[in-house]
């Protein structure tokens, strides 16, 4: 584990990250994918969808589902090429959901000029700048073999996800700016850009165009490209507004970082979770950048994240006020309810807590390799509920109960939608995440008021379950 205060940098770093999530909320002009009106002709490539589908362990993998809002890029042996919008930008900040095929590369081009690389960086622990999220390098023949490409930009952090899952990017970008006479006096800038609400660059300069950009000569404006030569992609909700300088939350100069590093490491905190404090919560961060956080009065995975472990500056910062830890990578909520509960009939809700005194902790044990297990009993129940993360891919979480009626369930998954996307896998809430189940294990999945769940039994599989989220 390491500790350690990373001074004013840092400190932007932390507060940009929380900017962004208040302006993802902004409005702005969204680009027709009703058709492909709003882009200028383009290759067979391209098509419109109402989704896009890519199975995560199939290279190359990706279809369009029938209907609007998605613009899906599926190669063909003939006729693949970019595409550009055909109204042009400057100064302007630009937001869009993207879906990358097992092993894509795509690529967003500001002005048709400056790229942001779209990849499959799924899981790899240090980023280039050929990664999701980097500035991709500037090529010149004339520099001589081996030296043709410079300039590239690796993203700070890699913050992708697993291909097949939508993913969001957001780039604040400021135009090449010239004088009266044509001449350029100030380079292109990304001031910041976002992959799944991290921040991945701040404040760097381009000097020109980036390998492979449609347009070669630096002008004010420029339409969006998307690459669509490369690999299989699909892009939704693309909106741009008006670049304007955010307003700067307040940061301490040195915030205190901890950092999983060399074994995991567990946490116990206070930890926001929607409009609620919460008292009883262990995190826990592993050195392949998979972290998790646990409550332990409700026996509830609450929230999954890839990417540095905490902030504990509001804990461990003088008189430690409000005592609280925030995740610093890209987060994906869980549930706060219950992880089992006893359903008499299978129209029953799943409640949404446990009673304060009616849960009983017992505590946690550590393996070999130090992934702990949580020890609880409720209701004359008890269970073991083991969080590990043995690779990079997903966090396994394995329950085992003892003194367990039949109707006995875990609810494992809670969302908008639930889809089956392969043997034993899943893809939950509008594909933020997957969970693989044993191909044996044959979960209940209903309505609620709220959306869809993923129920399994716990009597009928053993008294344990195990499963895995990939995200």
């Amino acid at each position: 584990m390491i500790v350690f205060k990373r001074g004013i940098l840092c400190a932007c770093l932390i507060a940009a990250n929380a900017l962004a999530i208040s302006a993802q909320n902004q409005q702005g002009t969204a680009i027709s994918l009703n058709n492909l009106d709003a882009f200028r002709a383009s290759g067979t490539n391209w098509s419109i969808g109402s989704d896009a589908i890519a199975n995560p362990n199939t290279k190359g993998s990706m279809k369009a589902i029938a209907g609007t809002g998605v613009l899906v890029d599926v190669l063909n042996p003939k006729d693949n090429k970019d595409i550009l919008t055909k109204e042009e930008f400057g100064d302007f900040e630009l937001e869009l959901d993207f879906m990358m095929a097992k092993e894509s590369n795509s690529g967003v081009y500001i002005q048709a000029r400056y790229e942001v690389q779209l990849f499959d960086s799924w899981t790899k622990l240090h980023p280039e700048f050929s990664d999701c999220g980097g500035i991709y390098q500037r090529w010149d023949d004339a520099r001589g073999k081996g030296n043709e490409g410079y300039e590239g930009i690796a993203p700070l952090n890699n913050a992708a996800r697993a291909p097949g899952l939508w993913q969001h990017l957001k780039i604040r970008f400021q135009a090449p700016q010239f004088n009266a006479a044509g001449v350029k006096i100030r380079n292109a800038r990304f001031q910041e850009v976002y992959l799944n609400g991290v921040l991945v660059q701040l404040q760097q300069e381009v000097t020109g165009p980036t390998r492979s950009s449609a347009i070669v000569e630096e002008k004010p404006l420029g339409p969006l490209m998307l690459q669509g030569d490369h690999g299989n992609v699909a892009f939704r909700n693309i909106q741009y507004r008006p670049l304007v300088e955010p307003k700067q939350k307040k940061s301490g100069d040195n915030p205190i970082l901890v950092k999983a590093d060399g074994k995991p490491y567990l946490l116990r905190s206070f930890i926001n979770y929607g409009d609620k404090k919460l008292t009883h919560v262990i995190s826990g961060g592993y050195p392949n950048l998979l972290n998790f956080s646990y409550d332990l009065k409700q026996g509830a995975l609450l929230q999954i994240w890839r990417g540095d472990f905490m902030d504990v500056t509001e804990m461990w910062y003088e008189r430690g006020e409000p005592q609280l830890a925030k995740p610093l990578g890209s987060v994906i909520t869980l549930s706060g309810a219950p992880s089992l509960a006893v359903i008499s009939d299978p129209a029953n809700a799943w409640p949404d807590s446990i009673a304060f005194d009616d849960l009983v902790n017992k505590g946690y044990t550590l393996d070999k390799d130090r992934f702990p297990s949580f020890e609880y009993e409720f209701k004359g129940i008890k269970a073991t509920d083991k969080i590990s993360a043995p690779t990079a891919n997903s966090i396994v979480r394995e329950i085992n109960v003892s003194n367990a009626p039949e109707n006995l369930y875990a609810r494992v998954a809670f969302g908008k939608n639930i889809e089956k996307v392969g043997m034993g896998l899943y893809s939950i809430d509008d594909k933020s995440y997957y969970l693989k189940l044993d191909d044996a294990i044959k979960p209940l999945i209903r309505e609620t008021a709220h959306g869809k769940e993923m129920l399994v039994p716990i009597a009928n599989n053993s008294n344990s379950l195990t499963y895995s989220i990939q995200f």
